[in-house]
């Protein structure tokens, strides 16, 4: 059958079509396989890049270090190329680097390194394109140089409800990991220390250090005993004959012709005399707060600025048998805190004494596993000490160590971390202000000139109902640094994300860009 021409003319057309496609799917397929090529050597080129950036990171990092530890510019370069060379090398995809250059700030601590890389590419280079080009850049910086850290850890007796406890110890740990990670060298650039508070501080093996002590002859008479009574309550005493620890209390001596008649109405005259104690427990070296002057200040241990020794206390009133006689319980009793005749309160506190700045990593840790809790919360005592732990006025007594920098020590930041649960509700009776009083007192003058130190605050499971300040403010809040520096935890994996935070912000470099 015949197709004329417009059969010709359609069979010439489904040939060229034909042609056409077979065109069109070679071009489709090959721009598909560039495209394929350039995404695969992009991702690759993209993770190249990730770990030049970190090489490049941790070189300055470690050349800020160098510098910090008194290398010359030069040292400092050569530092910084000899850890970034096998950090590349590992990297391998036969990719080459130029040489770090590295530029020093005139008006800064600043170092900044640069660098410029090529990589070979795998399949775009079937189009003509064999490499590909990128430049990385970081800046490290004296962030805070070297700091100095106390952590000052609530252990009243809140502290052994909902697990609260175990849950510090765990938080503290992991911020101890990030201020003293494993793969950093120790050398003196971080150091922490740990203060515990309850209704008392354990001043443990610095005791006789911060205290006053006093020898002191038999009391030739009892005018003379009252004066001492009045005068050395709050130091250590010693008997002269014995070398003994003693305390001073009021001895009775009935007026009335019917001994009932005193156990009724309390009629005597009082004599003062010397109650001994051997004790190998916590309350042997448990303080409380200093008065007067200095009170709010982190002046030196000294004369007028010593800490109080936490004494018992003798109890006029004897709560067991509702009568003024706890005297006979000292005489003839064996007085303790069950009888009503002396209240160690003051004098009881946590076996955990504080630990000066360290950068012993297990030392610090151990230090916290055996971290017990109970007894009232003196917060006020925790602030005051952990401002003593970073002040170089107490260089005399901290070991040497972790003795203090100087507050105008270039590039040093000293920082305290105060955690809590709840109110600040016990004080020594000898103080004329409240612990919450005292807290504030001692913040203001911790944060202000010359010291600056930096304050960040922890309320763990703090209720709403805590006392507050005259703006509404928590002690947490009045004490931090500015309101960033407050954080709240409700439970164990909050309070641990808190300290890792807090850890972080102040960890002694960081990357500026």
């Amino acid at each position: 059958m015949k197709t004329g021409r417009f059969g010709t003319f359609f069979n010439r057309f489904a040939r060229d079509v034909h042609g056409n496609l077979t065109m069109l799917t070679a071009f489709i397929l090959t721009s598909l396989m560039v495209l394929v090529g350039l995404a695969v050597d992009l991702e690759f080129i993209f993770r190249q890049k990730a770990r030049v950036q970190y090489a490049m990171d941790s070189a300055v990092l470690a050349g800020a270090l160098s510098r910090q530890a008194g290398a010359t510019n030069a040292e400092v370069v050569s530092d910084i190329r000899q850890y970034v060379s096998p950090l590349i090398d590992s990297a391998g995809g036969g990719m080459s680097c130029t040489t770090v250059s590295v530029t020093f700030s005139d008006d800064s601590e600043d170092i900044l390194g640069r660098m410029r890389c090529t990589q070979p590419t795998f399949l775009s280079n079937l189009i003509g394109n064999d490499d590909m080009s990128f430049t990385v850049s970081s800046t490290s910086t004296f962030s805070v140089g070297r700091i100095d850290v106390s952590f000052v850890f609530d252990v009243s007796g809140s502290m052994n409800s909902n697990n609260r406890l175990s849950s510090l110890k765990t938080a503290a740990i992991t911020a101890f990991d990030e201020l003293l990670p494993d793969d950093q060298v120790r050398d003196g650039t971080v150091r922490l220390g740990i203060v515990t508070y309850n209704n008392a501080v354990n001043a443990g093996a610095y005791f006789d250090k911060v205290t006053r002590g006093v020898t002191i002859p038999a009391d030739a008479t009892n005018s003379g005993a009252i004066s001492n009574y009045n005068s050395y309550n709050s130091a250590r005493m010693y008997d002269q004959a014995t070398g003994k620890r003693f305390m001073y209390y009021q001895d009775g001596t009935c007026t009335e012709s019917d001994p009932d008649e005193c156990d009724q109405h309390g009629d005597y005259d009082w004599d003062v005399a010397r109650w001994f104690w051997e004790d190998s427990t916590a309350r042997d070296t448990c303080v409380y707060e200093r008065t007067g002057t200095y009170a709010d200040s982190d002046a030196a241990p000294g004369s007028f600025a010593w800490i109080g020794a936490g004494n018992p206390r003798w109890n006029f009133y004897d709560s067991d048998r509702d009568k003024y006689r706890g005297e006979n319980e000292i005489e003839n009793g064996g007085a303790n805190s069950s009888t009503g005749a002396l209240d160690f309160y003051y004098a009881t506190c946590r076996e955990s004494g504080p630990v000066p700045l360290t950068e012993d990593k297990d030392a610090l840790k151990a230090h916290v596993q055996a971290m017990t809790a109970n007894g009232g919360t003196a917060g006020h005592l925790g602030v005051a000490w952990g401002w003593y732990l970073l002040s170089p006025n107490w260089q005399s007594v901290w070991p040497e160590v972790s003795k203090p920098w100087d507050y105008d020590e270039v590039n040093v930041t000293k920082a305290v971390i105060l955690m809590t649960d709840g109110d600040f509700n016990v004080n020594h009776p000898t103080a004329s202000k409240n612990s919450f009083r005292q807290a504030m007192d001692l913040c203001d003058a911790m944060k202000a000139e010359p010291a600056n130190v930096q304050v960040y605050t922890v309320g763990f499971q703090v209720p709403s109902y805590v006392q507050k300040t005259s703006d509404g403010r928590t002690i947490m809040e009045y004490c931090a640094t500015s309101p960033s520096f407050a954080f709240d935890a409700s439970n164990g994996e909050e309070l641990k994300d808190v300290y890792r935070e807090i850890a972080q912000s102040i960890s002694d470099l960081r990357i500026k860009n």
